[in-house]
C-alpha cells in the first residue's frame, strides 16, 4: 500500500516549475508540467547533481548542470548524456494538497 504524504499546496507551484521536498528521507523533486504534477528523485543520473532549478518543457526536465533530459512521466532519458532513467514516485492532489509516496 502506498503511503502518501502531503508536501505543499498545489497552488504554490506554478506551471513549468519544480520544488524539492524531503519525503521519508528521500530528496524528491515535485514538478508541475502543464498543470499535471510529477515526482522524481532530485538527482540527475548523469553526474549526480540536483535537478532542482532545471528547465521544464513539454513534460521533460533538463538538468541545470549539463542539460541531460528526462521525461517526467516515466523517468526515461532523452539524448546521449545518460541512459539511466530517473526514479519516479506516485503523486496526487487531494483537497488542494500535493501528496507523494516513496514506498
Amino acid at each position: 500500500m502506498e503511503n502518501f504524504q502531503a508536501v505543499f499546496a498545489a497552488e504554490e507551484l506554478d506551471n513549468n516549475t519544480a520544488r524539492a521536498v524531503d519525503v521519508d528521507g528521500v530528496n524528491v523533486l515535485v514538478c508541475n508540467a502543464g498543470g499535471t504534477f510529477y515526482a522524481v528523485i532530485n538527482q540527475c543520473t548523469h553526474q549526480a547533481s540536483e535537478l532542482e532549478g532545471g528547465r521544464i518543457r513539454n513534460c521533460f526536465i533538463s538538468c541545470p548542470l549539463h542539460g541531460a533530459r528526462f521525461d517526467l512521466r516515466d523517468g526515461s532519458t532523452k539524448g546521449q548524456l545518460t541512459q539511466i532513467p530517473l526514479t519516479t514516485y506516485p503523486v496526487r492532489v487531494v483537497d488542494g494538497q500535493v501528496e507523494v509516496a516513496v514506498d
